[in-house]
């Protein structure tokens, strides 16, 4: 095995992590890498940058109201002439081949490693990263920008405030050649605190992940986005869970096996229980920071639009009928004209199968 430079070792990574994009999933990464001990960059711009450059890096945990901050190198631009041992490109969706692009004028590093939303074409990111080195993420964070200050959470609670709640960050090479990426990835999320959990499959993982989200958020949307209005519209409800069963039917027409195991009850459960679980979860404060906190954010419903779209295009190559999906995706759009559906209204019956 060829040593790289900046390993400590045959086969280890050394400490230099470029972080490229600091919304809520960079920031939290960011902060837990340096503190950690790592040698992290982030790039930043615009107004984010000045933030930074005058109240430093800070992310709170919403439950536990405990705040944290981390030294990091801030950069505007990418000096093509340092080399860092791992990038970690954690922006919107259709920015990813963009933020590729300029991280490639860099040195190779060991491993790219792509953390969000991910439905676009992997092998034009692969010809970026390099197959060997991409690995596809999903980070178990959620929350929302206040300020200067990321406000979070990770599945600890103010009941169950112990290390063993975090979520896990979801992790899966590009290809069968980028076992070594992956384990570099692994490694430094482990030692920065951050479980992990390997997938083999990361395309199924997102197409399904995007197949659950985007019809809730398509019912938040027809209910008028509030969270207590959503919760007591049953019809939205109803809507996003037949949305979601009919994406997951399409999807396994299409051949993608269902990732992970646990969505299999979207597709067993009767509808009245479903629709009980869900607005009990719609109207928790998880849902509120992460669920409406990202739909209601500002850009969030653009790009929760555009994102639909593409996870639309996907669907229909199978042929089958979307009846609730297109009730939802006309409320997408910021500039839509699809009367809300009446505050309360309850006049879809659930099913029992």
């Amino acid at each position: 095995m060829r040593r790289l430079p900046g390993d400590t070792e045959e086969g280890t990574m050394s400490r230099k992590v470029l972080v490229y994009g600091l919304g809520v999933i960079g920031s939290v990464y960011a902060v837990r890498l340096a503190k950690a001990g790592f040698e992290v960059s982030v790039l930043a711009r615009g107004e984010r940058l000045a933030a930074l450059r005058s109240g430093g890096l800070r992310i709170r945990n919403v439950f536990l109201d405990f705040e944290e901050s981390a030294p990091v190198n801030l950069l505007e631009t990418l000096d093509p002439s340092v080399r860092y041992d791992l990038v970690l490109v954690a922006v919107r969706s259709g920015q990813i081949l963009a933020a590729l692009r300029d991280a490639a004028r860099l040195p190779m590093p060991e491993a790219v490693v792509v953390i969000g939303n991910n439905l676009d074409d992997l092998s034009e990111q692969a010809a970026l990263a390099g197959e060997d080195r991409l690995v596809l993420g999903f980070g178990a964070f959620g929350g929302y920008r206040d300020g200067a200050l990321i406000a979070y959470l990770d599945g600890r609670t103010r009941d169950r405030p112990g290390a063993d709640r975090i979520g896990h960050s979801t992790l899966g090479a590009y290809s069968s050649s980028g076992a070594r990426a992956l384990e570099a990835v692994r490694s430094a999320f482990t030692e920065a605190g951050l479980p992990v959990r390997e997938c083999p499959d990361m395309r199924s993982w997102f197409l399904y992940h995007a197949a659950l989200v985007f019809p809730l958020a398509g019912a938040i949307y027809a209910a008028g986005g509030g969270q207590e209005r959503v919760c007591r519209t049953r019809d939205a409800l109803v809507l996003g869970v037949r949305a979601c069963r009919e994406l997951f039917s399409a999807l396994a027409r299409l051949g993608y096996g269902i990732t992970p195991a646990g969505l299999r009850m979207f597709t067993l459960l009767p509808e009245p229980l479903l629709l009980g679980r869900l607005r009990k979860a719609l109207a928790g404060e998880a849902a509120r920071v992460a669920m409406f906190g990202h739909a209601l954010a500002p850009g969030g419903r653009s790009e929760l639009g555009s994102r639909a779209r593409v996870l639309d295009g996907i669907v229909r190559k199978a042929g089958a009928p979307l009846p609730s999906w297109d009730r939802l995706l006309p409320y997408f759009p910021d500039n839509g004209t699809e009367p809300l559906l009446p505050d309360g209204s309850r006049a879809l019956r659930p099913r029992l199968w």
